[in-house]
């Protein structure tokens, strides 16, 4: 069976290369000849991933913005492995000092990271030091294990490895029981901290286990703050103890609202969910307390993730909103003194569910509920399940798009799994395209309809072309400059997107697209499942867009060689394959314009002729850049002599 199996796969390399192959890693091919991937972008007949359960109970002292948490953790070996090492992530361990980093953090905001007081594997104890150990992004030196005990633990600088001496066989679970204490930033940096005195947002904050899967086996990255993670999907039941008078946002269902709401709040909770108008649930009126506290209970099922926003003086405003399908609660939580800054999100943030549901990706939206926490000290924001962390501007515009990206995040990377870490593009990309979308729908007619297109165009041609510009198929956690995370995680994905919509037209593009969410959502894709899905379900080889976008260096220059009898020649000086456009003017003063789809370059000449043309009436030929970006518009103009 298995030199069957070789045959078959050999065949449609051999197939590929007539066509023009794509490379293709070891560690890729390994996964294919396993069957857990499938040359048609479905996931293979073995494919597999683990499974991890999460019973949190944890306590946030405001004021010093101590986490105090302890947890149990059921992990679920559902590979064919057995694993004799198992990672936990410490994201927190990212602020400590000494920390390896990859962004700026004010020193006092410096902390004591994640401090473990107890660890317990499958009911033993397990000897933990807390070294604070700062280490470097090179490898692991894997010799080092210390096996004279059945269960040693090797520090690294976000993470700790657990050494076991009996591996974890598959198809069987393990259990951890870890108590720890988290220092947040005492202002808010990177996705956790406070915002002011009483208020703050909790993520990346416990100890998770790292994936491990059938490409690269356990993800042993370190986190330096450039990129954001790669988790499994799990199940949570979490239970937040914070001063009575707090209110908490959180991924996931509120189990106890009666109990931790006071009687008008909870009147209001239950209003909103079936008012399709905004309903305030709390005032956010500075409210005092004495010592007691409440016990916020969350459960939240098959989530990448769990993150939680606290205040004891924000104001919650909530409301329901009927999809075609489904009701979704949607939320915005902020702190009064953002009043003005407030008044149209909750519309945006409705209207953006309906767009994403309806329209791009088209695809019901996944969550029964969600939210966006407004505190962060500057313009910005950052996905979770369920959950935006955003900053506002005095631009209402620029939170008309936070607002939105923040919300597509949804899709990509929590409904479909991928991995941030190393394919940035394949999430990031994706949101910076459907914002591109959005913002045309919701302006549509109106001098902003290509507000953020005209944006993304100006920020990709700051840097396009240049060394660090690597293929979009180079991990990203390889390229830690921030201007390159911006170019190539966002921006030239994008336009690769509408590239690609231009090349195989709308309609298909969407039909991919689903096809493409509904194969992986809940699993972790690859760029190969990506591209492979929509070879099949186009019913093209597009090898040769995928190796220009993708393989290889490149970027966004055409240029107008000549016209002749011949007609129209223009070079492609950036190697990208692109959509052109081309504005003609006649002795008449007649305008005709003439669209070309990226198809044209499918032959791989750098070099095409527009024919057909009647080159002896024209005074002027123009590449237009007004829809797609150009690095040099200089050579994009032709005036001729005709008259």
């Amino acid at each position: 069976m298995k030199s069957i199996l070789s045959i078959v796969f050999c065949f449609f390399f051999i197939l590929i290369e007539a066509q023009e192959a794509l490379y293709m890693p070891r560690e890729f091919q390994k996964a294919y000849q396993n069957d857990t991937r499938s040359l048609n972008g479905k996931p293979g007949k073995n494919y597999w991933q683990n499974q991890c359960t999460y019973s949190i109970d944890v306590e946030v002292i405001p004021g010093t913005w101590k986490v105090i948490g302890s947890q149990t953790i059921t992990y679920k070996n559902n590979s064919p492995d057995s694993l004799y090492k198992v990672y936990i992530k410490m994201h927190p361990n990212h602020y400590k000092r000494g920390a390896l980093r990859a962004n700026e953090i004010p020193v006092e905001n410096l902390t004591n990271g994640m401090q473990i007081s107890s660890l317990v594997v499958n009911g033993k104890k397990v000897p933990f030091k807390n070294t604070n150990k700062s280490t470097n992004l090179a490898p692991e030196n894997v010799d080092n294990i210390n096996y004279s005990s059945n269960i040693s633990v090797t520090e690294r600088s976000s993470f700790i490895r657990l050494n076991l001496k009996s591996p974890i066989p598959p198809n069987s679970t393990f259990n951890i029981t870890i108590d720890w204490i988290t220092s947040m930033p005492s202002t808010y940096v990177n996705r956790i901290g406070a915002y002011d005195d009483n208020s703050a947002f909790v993520g990346y904050w416990y100890p998770q286990i790292a994936v491990y899967d059938d490409i690269d086996g356990w993800d042993d990255s370190e986190y330096t703050g450039a990129h954001e993670y790669y988790l499994d999907y799990s199940n949570y039941e979490v239970n937040i103890t914070v001063p009575k008078n707090y209110k908490i946002a959180a991924t996931g269902q509120l189990l106890n609202p009666e109990e931790v709401l006071e009687p008008a709040e909870f009147k209001n909770y239950q209003v909103a969910k079936s008012a399709f108008k905004p309903v305030i649930i709390t005032e956010g009126k500075d409210v005092k307390s004495d010592e007691a506290k409440n016990t916020w209970k969350f459960k939240a099922t098959n989530v990448r993730d769990f993150a939680f926003g606290l205040s004891d003086n924000f104001k919650w405003v909530g409301q329901s909103v009927k999809l075609k399908s489904k009701i979704v609660s949607s939320n915005i939580i902020y702190n009064l003194k953002d009043e003005k800054y407030a008044e149209n999100v909750l519309a945006i943030q409705n209207k953006s569910l309906v767009f994403l549901s309806e329209d791009y990706p088209g695809i019901p939206f996944p969550y029964d509920t969600f939210t966006t926490y407004i505190g962060v000290p500057e313009f910005d924001g950052m996905e979770f399940p369920m959950m935006a962390n955003n900053g506002f501007s005095k631009n209402v515009k620029s939170n008309t798009y936070m607002t939105f990206h923040e919300a597509s995040h949804t899709y990509f990377p929590h409904y479909v799994g991928v991995n941030e870490i190393k394919y940035s593009w394949m999430e990031e990309g994706w949101a910076t395209f459907f914002t591109i979308k959005f913002i045309q729908d919701l302006y549509k007619g109106t001098e902003d309809e290509d507000r953020q297109l005209k944006k993304t165009i100006r920020g990709y041609l700051v840097n396009a072309g240049k060394q660090w510009e690597s293929p979009l198929i180079a991990p990203t956690n390889h390229l830690t400059i921030r201007k390159g995370h911006f170019q190539l995680s966002y921006r030239k994905p994008a336009f690769m997107l509408l590239a690609l919509e231009s090349l195989i037209g709308e309609s298909v593009f969407k039909s991919c697209l689903k096809e493409y969410i509904n194969r992986w959502k809940g699993k972790h894709p690859t760029p190969y499942d990506f591209m492979f899905t929509f070879n099949d379900v186009s019913r093209k080889n597009l090898n040769w867009f995928w190796n220009k976008w993708v393989f290889q260096y490149g970027y966004a220059d055409l240029a107008l060689k000549e016209v002749s009898k011949l007609g129209i020649i223009i070079d492609n000086k950036g190697g990208l394959p692109v959509p052109i456009k081309l504005q003609l003017i006649d002795t008449d003063g007649k305008v005709v314009i003439i669209e070309k789809t990226p198809e044209i370059w499918s032959s791989n000449s750098n070099t095409i002729i527009i024919k057909n043309i009647e080159i002896d009436k024209l005074t002027s030929v123009e590449l237009l850049s007004d829809a797609f970006p150009d690095t040099n518009t200089k050579d994009n103009l032709l005036v001729l002599k005709n008259k």
